[in-house]
C-alpha cells in the first residue's frame, strides 16, 4: 500500500525552511544598521564622565547587542574606548572603537592650525579621511554638539547656522550617500542662569533645523537628549555641571536608540 507519509514529511520539511529563510531575510533587512558615526565634543569623546569603562558609544553598543542588531562604528579616531571591545588588529576589522568625538570642539566656522580644533565643521572633509572613517563610511549619523558654544557663549545668535553649515558639510562630503542623521538637543548646563537659559534657546532652534532639511528630502531627525537628563540632574550629571556621567552617558545611548529603532527601516 502506497503511503503519503513521506511525501507529506518532505512537505512539511521544505514548507518550514522556506518560512525560516524567509523569517531569517526579514530579520536581517529590520537588524541591519551598517556604520555609525558619532560626531561631538567631550561628551561623545567620553573623557570627562568619570566613566572609566563606559561611554554612550559603549552604552548604545550595549543596547544594540541585546537587541540582536548588526552594526560597526566608524569615525577618524579612536581615544577613549571606554570598555568597547577590540574586534581586529587593522582599521577595517576593529569595529567598534572608532568615533569623532573631539573635546573641547565647537560646532565651528574655522579651526587652529594646532589642536584642539576650534570648529568641527571645517575639518569633517580631513576627518573623512582619517581612521577607519576612509574605509567604512556611515550610514547612520549621530551628531551631539553646542555644549561648548554654551558654555564659552560662543556667538551663540549664530549657532543655528552653524549647524546648518555642518550639516551642509556633511551632505557635500564625497561619497557619503543618503545617510540617516540624528541631531541631538545639548545636555543642561546649570553653571549660571543664563547658561541654563541659552542651552534650552539653542535646543528649541534644533527641531525646527530638522524639519527644514526634512523639505529637502534628507533623512534627518531629531533626538530629545536634553529632557531625560534634565530630569535626573543631580543623578545623570557631573559636578562640574557640564559632562553626563555614568547614569547620563545610559540616558543618551537610550535616546539614541529608541530614535534608531524608530527610523531606521
Amino acid at each position: 500500500m502506497y503511503s503519503y507519509k513521506r511525501p507529506f514529511l518532505l512537505f512539511i520539511l521544505l514548507f518550514s525552511s522556506a518560512i525560516y529563510s524567509l523569517w531569517a531575510e526579514i530579520q536581517g533587512k529590520t537588524k541591519e544598521l551598517g556604520a555609525i558615526w558619532f560626531i561631538g565634543d567631550s561628551i561623545t569623546q567620553s573623557n570627562a564622565d568619570k566613566d572609566d569603562n563606559g561611554s554612550p558609544r559603549k552604552a548604545l553598543y550595549d543596547i544594540l547587542k541585546a537587541n540582536q542588531y548588526n552594526f560597526s562604528f566608524t569615525g577618524h579616531h579612536n581615544r577613549n574606548i571606554d570598555g568597547l571591545p577590540e574586534t581586529g588588529t587593522t582599521i577595517k576589522d576593529n569595529l567598534y572603537q572608532y568615533h569623532s568625538g573631539v573635546s573641547g570642539i565647537l560646532i565651528g566656522d574655522t579651526i587652529h592650525e594646532k589642536k584642539p580644533y576650534v570648529g568641527i565643521a571645517p575639518f569633517l572633509p580631513k576627518a573623512w579621511e582619517q581612521g577607519r572613517l576612509a574605509e567604512v563610511k556611515p550610514h547612520i549619523i549621530l551628531i551631539l554638539l553646542g555644549a561648548n558654544d554654551v558654555n564659552r557663549n560662543h556667538d551663540l545668535a549664530h549657532a543655528p547656522r552653524r549647524l546648518r553649515k555642518l550639516l551642509n558639510t556633511i551632505y557635500q562630503l564625497p561619497g557619503v550617500g543618503e545617510p540617516t542623521i540624528f541631531l541631538g538637543s545639548i545636555t543642561p548646563n546649570r553653571k549660571e542662569k543664563i547658561k541654563e537659559e541659552n542651552v534650552i534657546t539653542f535646543n528649541n532652534a534644533i527641531p525646527q533645523i530638522v524639519k527644514e532639511y526634512q523639505a529637502k528630502g534628507k533623512k534627518i531627525h531629531f533626538v530629545d537628549i536634553f529632557t531625560p537628563i534634565n530630569k535626573t540632574y543631580e543623578k545623570s550629571m557631573n559636578g562640574d555641571n557640564l559632562h553626563p556621567n555614568a547614569v547620563g552617558n545610559k540616558l543618551m545611548a537610550e535616546q539614541w536608540f529608541k530614535a534608531i529603532k524608530k527610523e531606521v527601516r
